[in-house]
């Protein structure tokens, strides 16, 4: 009876004492630091000579060699599957900010909240992102606008490498918002983002990549008749979109988008606006594989997506059901 008591003590201080580093298998030290590692080069400027080598087609990357598998494929809810190496690393390390026009934000620092790990195999985590002013001629260089959060689990091959990952962010709408000091639920905004997205392309998406091309079809009394907007009582809205700057391949992107659904940051699998912008960025990087994607027909991507196939689609992605659990479970 007395060997229980001391027995059941010993568990009771267990449970709330966690184990020291001391303590902890190796692996939980290793996948740490890989996912430390890769968020680390996330924060600006870490990101550019990654992005710069990944533009000139560069499969073999030095710096992430050890951090991610040649086979590396994952999700990110809600914004799409990355099936191989190339675009894992353009959304890790394109899509993260630079600082741009108006409020010139990057991730400043990262901090891991959240991790466990109990076998080589597999880690889970949640990051905090501190997205600030990162301009040093901006007079308000290392003000914090907000944070963003990224939640999910990862799987290491043999090396130590990621070779799959399952993340979610939420509120990415309400983060983008924030970071581009604009109201996406105002139509003008709206508005404003399509004839954006449509400049870029067209600078972007050029010769055999390009998208979309003059209409004889399309003509800027048109566009604004497609708008349903009154030329007399809407004259500050149309002012403010400034149409007649548009060159003929711009004018027939904006009617095409204009008539599509604007969409949110929080649901990108769609047939959107906010969809093409976030590939026009990655265009940036592969024009060649995501200028159809800011095109008229998205491309297979800025397409609707059914919820099974946005969430559960597993098996043709991760190569079986439960990736994400140790062996032993």
């Amino acid at each position: 009876m007395r060997f229980q008591r001391i027995l059941g003590f010993v568990i009771l201080i267990s449970a709330w004492f966690p184990l020291s580093s001391a303590r902890r298998p190796a692996c939980y030290t290793r996948n740490f630091n890989t996912i430390a590692s890769i968020y680390n080069f996330t924060i600006y400027p870490n990101q550019l000579p990654i992005i710069a080598q990944a533009t000139n087609s560069n499969l073999s990357i030095p710096q992430i060699a050890n951090l991610f598998s040649p086979n590396v494929t994952g999700r990110v809810q809600d914004i799409g599957n990355f099936t191989d190496f190339r675009t894992s690393i353009e959304y890790f390390f394109g899509l993260a900010p630079v600082p741009r026009a108006p409020t010139y934000v990057a991730f400043s620092a990262f901090d891991l909240t959240q991790f466990s790990s109990d076998c080589p195999s597999v880690a889970a985590s949640t990051v905090y992102f501190t997205t600030a002013v990162a301009d040093p001629s901006r007079p308000d260089f290392g003000k914090v606008l907000t944070y963003l959060k990224q939640s999910g689990f990862w799987h290491f091959d043999e090396q130590g490498r990621v070779d799959y990952y399952d993340l979610w962010i939420p509120a990415l709408q309400d983060f983008s918002s924030i970071i581009n000091a604009v109201d996406y639920d105002q139509r003008i905004v709206q508005l404003l983002v399509a004839k954006q997205v449509c400049q870029g392309a067209q600078k972007v998406c050029t010769g055999a990549n390009t998208q979309y091309k003059k209409s004889i079809e399309t003509d800027l009394g048109a566009v604004i008749a497609g708008l349903k907007l009154d030329p007399l009582l809407n004259t500050s809205l149309i002012s403010q979109l400034e149409l007649t700057n548009l060159n003929d391949g711009e004018l027939n992107c904006f009617a095409q988008l204009s008539k599509k659904p604007f969409g949110t940051f929080d649901k990108l699998w769609a047939d959107s606006v906010a969809c093409r912008t976030v590939h026009l960025i990655l265009a940036e990087v592969d024009p060649g594989v995501h200028c159809p994607h800011v095109g008229p027909t998205g491309g297979g991507k800025c397409v609707d997506y059914p919820y099974n196939n946005r969430l559960f689609d597993d098996i043709p992605l991760f190569g079986e059901k439960y990736r994400f659990r140790c062996p032993h479970d």
